[in-house]
């Protein structure tokens, strides 16, 4: 996960993509969990996706409510992060966007993604 981390903070979404069978590995790791293949290579992914599911968190661990959602990326893998609006403007299958955002945490600042609706809500 530190390379994880160290990409979004170059502001680069990447995550290993075995050799072998070709898929994304995310959460990160360093083993293909679909072969188990440890032939993997950092790839960078495009960022754009569509909303799968949302909800609200309250309490959240970086901020007092956040919307965190899963998106499914363009390159056909899921991933859960924070969403950049209220589940108010939100509904699934709407094209979705990668943002970066600095955060401030108890060892220091990071860099996070999280997903904006690159359309209005339809409905």
């Amino acid at each position: 996960m530190e390379r994880f981390f160290e990409e979004l903070k170059n502001r680069k979404f990447k995550v290993p993509m075995c050799k072998n069978c070709e898929k994304y590995i995310y959460p990160p790791r360093d083993f293909c969990p679909f072969c188990n293949s440890q032939d993997l290579e950092w790839e960078e992914v495009s960022g754009e996706g569509t909303l799968y599911a949302y909800t609200t968190n309250t309490g959240g661990m970086l901020f007092p409510e956040e919307t965190i959602g899963v998106v499914e990326l363009k390159e056909g893998f899921k991933i859960l992060t924070l969403i950049g609006k209220p589940i108010q403007e939100l509904e699934i299958g709407q094209p979705m966007k990668l943002e970066f955002v600095e955060v401030e945490t108890a060892e220091g600042k990071i860099t996070i993604h999280k997903f904006t609706p690159l359309t209005p809500k339809t409905k």
